[in-house]
């Protein structure tokens, strides 16, 4: 199983049973935001470094910097009223005992808090890094599974892609099917979303499973199956549709309802023109078919902030759920 998702598991264990759950109101707060809960001078110090460089890193696959999550903070004080009702808040607190613990819908609905403990600073500085991942897994999870829940309310009809793949998967109905040539291509599906600054697009096929092998070449493998599609199914006004040479994207592997992933993230060129941007793509292993499916999601969107974009190009990715075959109708 990988690595991440044994994390989740265990900090998902974590949750503490003793606090019952007084849930007054529906918790508030935009999409990966944290309410950071931190005493003021300790927030402009070292301790508050330590947490913008876990919280606020990078995103992968993004060439121009943004962070993971945008971080609010305030002082335990004022941790209150419509505060304590934020969907996800961090709150630091000095304790004899050292450690990190998860609360879920104590003060609001749906609400995940995470309270790290430590007797000083440093104590406190050391356990925010050695759990940094776990939290920011957990974070992350919890924030997939609202968007899905919010995409789900407004779903696009996909049973074409539940007869053709064998799954389901949740795309709000803002992306519509896209052509090429003005035909509809049975093996290899495009949506397309408009959006102020661009277009959101998905790619949807399947490829030999001997197309990609797990190596230390298996990036290389990625890359070459989707600049051999993107080329060919892809209309530009320029040159072919592919992976920027100049960044070797990010490789991870992952799962999907259960299935081995690879998990690619990085940027996206029409060549010799000055168009790029983040695309996310999942080579998911089927057992029932014994190839791969591969599901992608790019943003072409060059003069706006990308991260909530790419953010929803992730869950709808994530949402897709494999139908077994004396299932389907």
């Amino acid at each position: 199983m990988n690595k991440i998702y044994v994390i989740l598991a265990v900090c998902l264990a974590f949750i503490s049973c003793d606090d019952k759950a007084i849930v007054v109101q529906d918790s508030s707060g935009r999409l990966n935001d944290i309410l950071i809960v931190i005493e003021n001078s300790d927030w402009d110090g070292a301790l508050g470094d330590s947490i913008r460089k876990e919280f606020a890193r990078p995103l992968d696959g993004i060439v121009r910097e943004e962070p993971m999550f945008t971080l609010n903070h305030v002082k335990p004080s004022a941790f209150k009223g419509m505060l304590k009702k934020s969907r996800n808040y961090l709150l630091v607190k000095r304790s004899d005992s050292s450690g990190v613990s998860i609360k879920k819908d104590v003060y609001a609905n749906p609400q995940l808090g995470i309270i790290v403990r430590g007797k000083d600073k440093k104590e406190l500085a050391r356990v925010i890094s050695e759990n940094a991942d776990n939290m920011i897994a957990v974070f992350n999870q919890g924030e997939v599974e609202r968007k899905q829940y919010l995409m789900d309310k407004v779903a696009l009809n996909t049973d074409r892609l539940k007869e053709r793949f064998g799954f389901d998967i949740i795309i709000p109905r803002a992306y519509r099917f896209a052509t090429y040539n003005g035909e509809i291509d049975n093996n290899f599906f495009w949506l397309r979303r408009d959006i102020k600054e661009g277009t959101m697009d998905l790619m949807i096929y399947e490829v030999d499973r001997n197309r990609i092998k797990r190596s230390d070449s298996t990036v290389l493998d990625i890359v070459k199956v989707r600049d051999s599609i993107g080329a060919i199914k892809i209309l530009t006004d320029g040159g072919p549709f592919q992976t920027e040479p100049a960044f070797s994207p990010f490789l991870n592997e992952s799962q999907i309802d259960g299935n081995f992933a690879f998990e690619t993230k990085g940027t996206w060129e029409i060549k010799d023109m000055f168009v790029a941007g983040p695309f996310v793509n999942y080579a998911i292993y089927n057992k029932q078919k014994d190839n791969w499916l591969i599901i992608e999601g790019y943003v072409s969107a060059p003069s706006s902030a990308q991260r909530n974009y790419l953010f929803e190009i992730e869950a709808i990715l994530k949402s897709v759920r494999f139908v077994e075959p004396d299932k389907e109708e």
